[in-house]
């Protein structure tokens, strides 16, 4: 049962990405075109320059983000302390794929600097979670191109 809760929220999450993506999209989309760029390249330009220059929410499971920020922050603190024990990203159940583990470090990295002001990681991670924008959005432009806008994807994936 506790996987099923997990999927629908993890879907929730993905949906919601989605769509403060498109709404950052479109209009650059449309600005490209009407600016006179082919469809097919502006389509993976305005997908390029909506990755880059977006800052989404952070669409993550706070459970989730609670184990891994708590790991990282861990790791990070033997890791100043010269300690030989603290574990890899791999180690703790983080992502192989660089933009997520980007995407976690940044996330740690806000809590963290939140810890040092006083408050408790979990209080923290909330603050991050519901007002902090991420640098970017942590997706490819194939991610983007293939699920998020699949009208695109035909020729900009090509270009």
């Amino acid at each position: 049962m506790k996987d099923m809760k997990s999927e629908i929220k993890h879907r929730e999450l993905c949906q919601q990405r989605d769509r403060e993506f498109l709404e950052l999209y479109h209009p650059t989309l449309d600005t490209l075109v009407e600016q006179g760029m082919p469809m097919s390249k502006a389509r993976r330009a305005a997908v390029e320059f909506t990755i880059a220059n977006g800052h989404p929410h952070y669409h993550v499971d706070h459970d989730r983000a609670y184990r891994c920020v708590c790991h990282l922050l861990n790791a990070e603190q033997k890791k100043a302390c010269n300690a030989r024990t603290y574990r890899t990203s791999e180690e703790i159940g983080l992502p192989k794929r660089r933009l997520r583990q980007q995407m976690w470090y940044e996330i740690a990295q806000h809590v963290s600097y939140l810890r040092d002001r006083g408050m408790s990681v979990e209080s923290a991670l909330e603050h991050v979670l519901e007002h902090c924008r991420a640098s970017r959005f942590f997706i490819t432009p194939a991610t983007a191109l293939t699920k998020i806008c699949p009208q695109a994807r035909t020729r900009a994936l090509r270009s």
